[in-house]
This record gives C-alpha cells, structure tokens and sequence, in this order.
C-alpha cells in the first residue's frame, strides 16, 4: 500500500524512531559494556562509565538546547554550511546519513541476535544473515511501500515492556530472596570463558556508554515536511533518554551480580530472561526483539528517505528528489544505501563496531555543529552592536567551544581505544561525503557554464516553425496528435513515415487519402531497413537549410491508469528515435498522451 505522508504520518514517525532509537540504547549499550569487560576487575568500572556517558548526555542535550533557543528553524548541516563551508555542511548531512545507515545495521544484528535462543546459528555467519535482512528491510522503501508509523510503534511496544520487566523482574527477585548463580552457571546457552571477549578498558566502556548522546542527534531534529520549526524541545528529548539511562542503570547492576562473560553468546538481556523465565520465556522475549529490530529498522529506511527529501530541497541532492511522490529518483539512493548497510555489517561484525562506528559518526557531526555556532557568535560579535545580541553571542561560543572540546575528545578516545572501528567509521562516512561533493562540483560547473552572461543571448525569436507528426498507422492517437499539431498553427506540418513494411506503407496512404487530412504525408526510404536514421537525416535537413527555423516533433504515445493486464501491454519507456531527437540542436519532441480508457468508452 502506497502511504500517502502528511505532517500527523511524519510526526507519529518521528515518535516511533524515537522509542525505536531508546530501545537500541536499552539493548545495545549493557552489551557494549560487558563486551568490554569493565566487570573482570572492578565493579565500579560499570557505574564509572555509565556516570561518563550520562554527563556527555547531558552536554549533549545542552548544546542542542542552546542550537533550539538560537536556530529553531534550521537543520545542522545548514547550520553549519551557513556559518562554516559548504563542504563542512555536505560533511554533516552525510554524517548524519550515515548515521540511519548504521542504525540499520545495528537493527538488523539485534534481530539476528535475537534469534539465538530459538535457532542454533553457529554454522551459519551472523554478519551474512545481517546482510540479508538489511537487503531485505530495504524492499518496502524501494518501492515505496511502508507500513504505517502505528503498525510500526505497536511492533516495538511488546519489546520495551520486555526489557522493562526483566529489569524490574531482576531487581525485584535481587531485593527478595537473591539471584540463584548456580542457575547461571549451569545453563548451557549463557555459559562461556570470562576473560576471552575484548581487554578490560574503561575507555571502551565510556565509549559504549556514550551511545545514548550519539542518538540524541537524532532525536533533535523534526522530520522533513513535519513543520517549519526543526527542532525538538529539550523536554521532549529528556523525556525519552533519561528513563532510558535510568533502566540501563538497573540493567547494568543485574549483569554485574550474575557476572556474565565477554564472550556471552546471547545478549545480557536474553541471558537475564532465560535465568528468570527459562528457555521458553528467553524463547518469546526473543522473537519480540525481533519483531521489534525490524520495525526499527523499517522506520529508519523510511527517515533515510525523509531525510533524503530534506538534502534534495536544501540542493545537496538532486532537485527531482524532493517532491513526495519521486520515489523512482530515491529508488537508486536507496538500493544503494541498503548494499552499504550490508557492507557494513560484514565489515564492522560486531554490534560494539557498529555502535562505536555510530558514536563516532555521530560525534564527527556535532563538533561540526558547535564550530557552526562559534561561528556564528564571532559573526555577530563583529556585525551586532546591540548588548543583549552580544551578550547571547558570547554564551553560544562559550558552549560550543566547550562542547566542541568534548566531541572532540571522544573521538580521539576512539581512535586510541577502537583504532581499527575508527578508520572503518571515517571510511563510511567518506564515501558518501565525496558522491555529495562530487555532485556539488558538477552542479556548480553546470551552473556556471548556463549562468546567462549577456541576457540578451536566446531572445532571437526563431523564422519559422516547422511541425512533423510521427505516423505509425493512421488510428485514433495518431488522429489526435495531428489535430493538437494543427492546433498550434505552425509554418508547416507533415506526417512523416519511414518505409520499413511496404505492406503498411501502403495501407497507411489509402487510410490518410480516406481521412482527406489537410496534411502532407511524407514517406521516408529505409536504408537497409534503419527506421531512425532516416528522419535524423531529415530533421538535420531541414535544420541546414535554414538553421535558424526550428523543428517541433510530436509523438502519439498510448498510456493506461487501469488495470495492470492492460498496461502491461502499453509501451512505457520513451522510444529510442525520440531520445535521439531530444539531442539535435534547435529541435522539439513533443509526446501526446492518449488515454487507453478514452478509446474503450467512445
């Protein structure tokens, strides 16, 4: 079903990216966490990194409070490209690209994950099935069909309210009675060598734990086409991540007591429900995350291609990829982002890759930010000589320098702590950042080269208009391309035939000396048996004689609105012989649509 999208559609999805966005920091930054073996030597390594990413949070939050206050109406990379450079905004819009892309991934390998209490995946790569449901998630965008953003909310819902009763369920049997190790040690599925995963390093647990502030630039921005105002309210914003860090926190003290291995096959969620509720209820907990990843991931296709809109309108992607209905101009962009996304997932392998690969995009992209601010309280600072204009200036480039210093720091902790997940990261966002420059690049060339220098060029106003109507068979949408031709009153007008079926030829003169049409009929030879080189020929003719007349071709063409038997059979690619006309100097082609129901009702 093709969903027709109005601003209550984008806002409901913003809602549902939202609480799909708090279910990966729910799931994935625990696992980040023990995957980093901050709990093999001190306990309190767990609260410390915890206690890291929340202040970056809030920092986080800060200086998107401050960008809402001052900017409310204009979206990062615009911030940046209108205060910094150009290639600095393309930098930031592809960050934030990127950014979907990985969700995505980090989507698509939960729901793998999510599996391995139902199905023994050990033969088969996890990366590769990755691959495939990315591929997959990918179809409903392609083509234009996406479930409603409800349908999508109500997919994630069972999932959150399953995190949350495990927790509670933990914290609950903790406070009463203590959690039974020996039932954690005895089961099969959780069971593994502590000490084998990743070497303990806060640094990688702060990094991991920075993954709620990396979302968060997500979460600040209203979706394209919602309303002229882009930016959420911090309020909004708080509402959804600090619950979310408040269950993390409970979360976290339950893996800490049950003391899981790095190398733990299932999630430490999982784990949990299959030490509280057994096989069956890790098995149901299991296909909710499921359901739930792919409804996630199926919202952030559709903000890819929202966001894809926004690029198009702001000239960073072609402009016939901005309208609502131009899914055939996002179709290739999409398919193309799905194949990356699928790239990425064999390439990053693990879900601590892809969220430190999102953390470092993501963080890439607020420094951009901060240093747009700066810029822009130093521009005021010069301009502005009201006090409170100042005043507010010297604040903002307070905050941005301090929080650009903070973004900046995180990512050299990444690149000291996760050297190789780094290089990967920077490699994603290179890409697509050179096709957005590269485009830039030829559009500005194109622009300067049709840029009018004397505006009065191409006013000469052509001698004469000559009008050739391509016949075919004299039927009706033939018919009626000849009475539209004549309705433009031309200097000349000629039905023009390429001989290619004698038979035909001749049928056709009998029909149009039938008609008596107040049209010549001009039938061209056909050199063994070319049907476009003859009427280029003549077109250039007529052009060479007098080059400054110009030649207006126009082309009966069938088209059908009904049933798809019936379109199938009508032709819907534009002819060859017309894309080649569309290339002579100083001619026209012109098509005349025919509708197919037309005819069956007469």
């Amino acid at each position: 079903m093709r969903v027709v999208h109005v601003p209550g559609e984008y806002r409901q999805l913003r809602i549902v990216t939202a609480a799909g966005l708090a279910f990966l920091a729910l799931y994935q930054t625990p696992q980040s966490l023990l995957r980093a073996g901050l709990g093999s030597d001190e306990p309190l390594n767990y609260a410390a990194a915890l206690a890291i990413g929340l202040v970056v949070l809030l920092a986080c939050c800060m200086g998107y409070r401050v960008l809402a206050r001052v900017l409310n109406r204009t979206a990062d990379h615009r911030v940046v490209a209108r205060y910094l450079s150009d290639v600095s905004g393309i930098v930031t819009a592809a960050a934030k690209l990127v950014a979907y892309v990985l969700v995505v991934v980090l989507a698509a390998g939960i729901a793998v994950n999510s599996l391995l209490p139902i199905l023994d995946l050990r033969t088969v790569s996890a990366p590769l099935i990755s691959a495939v449901l990315i591929l997959l998630l990918a179809l409903p965008s392609i083509f234009a069909i996406q479930p409603k953003a409800r349908f999508l909310y109500v997919l994630m819902i069972p999932a959150g309210l399953g995190i949350i009763t495990i927790v509670g369920a933990g914290l609950l049997l903790e406070l009463l009675d203590g959690i039974d190790l020996d039932r954690v040690i005895s089961g099969g599925t959780i069971n593994g060598r502590a000490g084998s995963g990743l070497s303990s390093s806060l640094g990688i647990g702060a990094l991991g734990a920075c993954l709620p502030a990396a979302l968060a630039g997500l979460l600040t921005e209203r979706s394209f086409g919602e309303t002229s105002v882009r930016r959420v309210s911090l309020r909004s914003v708080l509402t959804v991540l600090v619950p979310t860090f408040v269950v993390i926190s409970g979360y976290l003290y339950l893996v800490h007591l049950v003391e899981f291995p790095t190398n733990l096959r299932l999630s430490p969620v999982l784990a949990l429900g299959e030490i509280f509720f057994g096989t069956t209820g890790a098995a149901i907990i299991g296909i909710l995350f499921f359901v739930a990843a792919m409804a996630i991931g199926l919202a952030a296709y559709a903000q890819v291609a929202l966001y894809m809109r926004a690029l198009a309108t702001d000239g960073i992607l072609p402009k016939n990829m901005a309208p609502a209905d131009a899914h055939r101009p996002r179709r290739i962009v999409i398919a193309t982002i799905a194949i990356s996304c699928a790239l990425a997932s064999l390439l990053m392998e693990t879900s601590l890759g892809v969220s430190t690969g999102l953390v470092i995009v993501m963080f890439t992209s607020f420094f951009m930010v901060m240093m747009g601010l700066v810029a822009r309280g130093r521009k005021i600072m010069r301009d502005s000589t009201v006090l409170t204009e100042r005043r507010d200036a010297q604040l903002s480039i307070r905050i941005g320098l301090l929080l650009g210093l903070l973004a900046l720091v995180v990512l050299v902790l990444a690149a000291i702590v996760q050297p190789f997940y780094t290089i990967v990261s920077f490699g994603v966002l290179l890409i697509p950042t050179l096709i957005l420059l590269l485009f830039r690049r030829g559009r500005g060339k194109i622009g300067e080269t049709l840029a009018a220098q004397d505006l009065s060029q191409g006013r000469v106003l052509p001698t004469r208009v000559h009008v050739i109507v391509l016949v075919d068979r004299l039927d009706r949408p033939t018919l009626q391309a000849i009475s539209y031709a004549r309705a433009t009153r031309p200097s000349t007008i000629t039905g023009l035939v390429v001989d290619v079926d004698p038979n035909n030829t001749e049928k056709l003169t009998r029909d149009w000396q039938a008609a008596e049409l107040p049209v010549e009929l001009r039938i061209l030879g056909t050199p063994k048996g070319a049907e476009r080189r003859p009427v280029i020929e003549h077109v250039r003719s007529l052009r060479k004689a007098a080059p400054r007349d110009i030649v207006i071709i126009y082309a009966p063409r069938v088209v059908s609105t009904s049933a798809a038997w019936k379109r199938f059979f009508v032709r819907h690619s534009t002819p060859a012989l017309l894309s080649e006309l569309k290339l002579e100097p100083g001619v026209i082609v012109a098509e005349v649509p025919y509708q197919l129901e037309d005819s069956e009702e007469q």
